[in-house]
């Protein structure tokens, strides 16, 4: 991110008392919800032409007030990830009409536009914007959501500092929500820290996360972590090279997502092959 003195402007998001806006009566259709779900893992993947597509559809089919809130809102992030600043800035100007001024996330997708336009005075705005925005509602558990959200949106542009300042407010502030310790974990796994990935993991386990996306989720980070380690996903050749120790990782959490319902057959085959 191109940051023009808004440093300082950062670390009062990051340090500043922060909130949700009230959570909106979601009247969105199931099939619009399930596009923009859809539309915001392929942000999150970094697939943005997938996700700019995704979220032109559901701005022309969908028409309720959250799906041109949310469309609008994915769709800036995507055009911010396909370095298309300008159709940014206009996707976070529908979001925040259509919110009516309250969306934190359109005017910090905005605000990153901006500072890659080279336009400092007009991200300092935003970033003010937000600090009035999430200043005012004293629940913890919404101002510690903000931050997690804050942070999601920042490795989403590679803002990994920013990401890990905004994630351990949010866990300062809340530190008993697993999904925070999730998504540290999901960054670790991303950044290649494996060890600090299942650290967060164990963490979310601790607090009661014990079902299968849980499982689903160590078992896919374990098997990432084999195949880069030996360079290969070939599940006879993974057998052959892995240790007793990391078998027995591997198969614990394999083994439990298993149980708890998980369907894919290249993990029944590798469970087959490592497994006791």
């Amino acid at each position: 991110m191109k940051i023009i003195n808004t440093k300082n402007i950062i670390l009062c998001i990051m340090l500043a008392p922060a909130t949700l806006r009230a959570q909106q009566l979601i009247t969105m259709s199931n099939k619009c919800f399930r596009q923009v779900e859809a539309g915001n893992k392929q942000n999150d993947q970094g697939q943005y032409r997938e996700a700019r597509d995704t979220f032109t559809n559901v701005l022309k089919n969908c028409s309720t007030k959250d799906a041109k809130e949310e469309g609008n809102v994915g769709l800036a992030i995507a055009s911010n990830g396909l370095k298309q600043y300008d159709s940014a800035i206009t996707a976070a100007n529908n979001a925040i009409k259509a919110s009516k001024k309250t969306n934190v996330m359109a005017y910090y997708a905005r605000s990153y536009a901006y500072s890659n336009l080279g336009q400092a005075e007009n991200a300092k705005a935003d970033l003010q914007k937000i600090i009035e925005l999430t200043g005012k509602n004293k629940d913890i558990k919404a101002r510690a959501t903000i931050f997690a959200r804050l942070a999601h949106l920042d490795f989403q542009l590679n803002m990994l500092a920013a990401a890990d300042t905004n994630l351990t407010k949010a866990i300062e502030l809340d530190p008993d929500n697993p999904a925070f310790y999730i998504q540290k974990g999901d960054m670790m796994v991303k950044t290649g820290n494996y060890d600090d990935a299942f650290a967060a993991y164990d963490k979310a386990l601790d607090l009661g996360k014990n079902d299968l996306e849980i499982y689903q989720i160590r078992t896919e980070a374990r098997l990432k972590q084999i195949q880069q380690k030996y360079g290969t996903t070939d599940i006879k050749e993974l057998s052959g090279k892995m240790t007793k120790q990391e078998k027995h990782t591997l198969c614990a959490d394999m083994k439990k997502a298993l149980e708890l319902g998980l369907r894919n057959l290249q993990l029944d085959l590798l469970s087959s092959m490592i497994c006791e």
